[in-house]
């Protein structure tokens, strides 16, 4: 990003903490082709990117008070994006059908291990021990960043970054140790988990 445009959003951040809603629509004007690439990339359906576009921005506006606190707003707004991809695909993957683009390109096999591997990986984090797993769930299911998870956990940033890695650690071992091999197909459903 251009050192004027970080300067812009910088400012902008800022303005939307405090609730003004005009700059909120210009952050979002500069971060939605950004934000809605990552979707498409996930999700293969322009209608459904484009509503977890607004979805995602609906977080921040609701969370704008906390955007102060946000060191850098790109991966603020990166995680927010990720995490919320993952968990509609998770959702996809559990009780519903994946959207009609995605589906065309997943056979019936990956489509029954994309559900095995999300059902796979709700045990593994079901397994993790206390801290690992709140880190790990304020992390990738509420889209907190390292610094608002040691906030709220009372505990340094450091220290969530250890638990962080211990459980993915674990979550990657749970699913080699279930003969989880992915087609590269798949990948791009579950890489947001280890990123």
């Amino acid at each position: 990003m251009l050192a004027n445009t970080s300067y812009n959003s910088n400012y902008l951040v800022r303005q939307v903490a405090t609730g003004d809603e005009d700059a909120f629509r210009q952050l979002f004007y500069l971060y939605w082709d950004n934000i809605y690439s990552v979707a498409f990339t996930f999700i293969r359906s322009q209608v459904v990117a484009e509503e977890l576009v607004q979805d995602i921005f609906l977080k921040v506006w609701i969370k704008r008070e906390q955007l102060l606190s946000v060191d850098n707003f790109d991966n603020y707004l990166f995680i927010i994006a990720r995490n919320h991809i993952y968990n509609e695909l998770r959702k996809k993957t559990g009780t519903q059908p994946l959207p009609a683009e995605t589906e065309n390109n997943l056979s019936p096999d990956q489509q029954l291990l994309l559900k095995e591997t999300g059902q796979i990986i709700d045990e593994a984090v079901k397994q993790l021990p206390p801290q690992q797993r709140t880190v790990f769930e304020l992390s990738r299911y509420e889209g907190l960043d390292q610094a608002s998870i040691a906030s709220r956990m009372g505990v340094s940033r450091l220290t969530v970054k250890s638990h962080m890695n211990k459980a993915l650690h674990f979550i990657r071992a749970y699913l080699s140790r279930h003969n989880i091999l992915l087609p590269e197909i798949l990948l791009p459903f579950v890489a947001c988990l280890f990123s």
